[in-house]
């Protein structure tokens, strides 16, 4: 019989520690996965501006488009310049003094293609914070 006790008590001792341990929190509310398609949502869309139009733009000309990039890294020599809206973040990609390629993705970091409306909707939020 004590060791039916013993046994008992050990397992809920066990159980009572080990529960502890688990998590509540749920998954994180963004991801980086190819799968799901992005989702544009904004209250200031302006008008969308095709990738082509971005390509071949000089520094000057993205920054009387777009406004100052929130980041300006340089790998090598390709310079990545990130801008912002409420519904994305586009990146530019610069080498040899001219915008090469365009990419956007929405708040969740989901891939939102083509380019147009998010590059859209950061010119028509910068304008209107000017």
């Amino acid at each position: 019989m004590k060791l039916v006790f013993r046994t008992l008590a050990l397992a809920l001792s066990l159980t009572l520690s080990l529960g502890g341990c688990q998590s509540t929190s749920t998954a994180p509310n963004y991801t980086l996965s190819e799968g799901e398609e992005g989702v544009f949502t904004t209250s200031n869309a302006g008008r969308p501006i095709p990738a082509a139009n971005i390509k071949g733009m000089t520094e000057q000309q993205l920054l009387a488009t777009f406004g100052t990039p929130q980041l300006d890294r340089k790998d090598a020599r390709t310079r990545v310049l990130r801008y912002k809206s409420d519904a994305c973040t586009l990146f530019v990609f610069v080498s040899a003094d001219r915008a090469q390629y365009a990419d956007a993705y929405d708040p969740k970091m989901r891939r939102l293609a083509p380019a147009d409306r998010c590059a859209g909707s950061v010119a028509a939020q910068k304008r209107n914070s000017a």
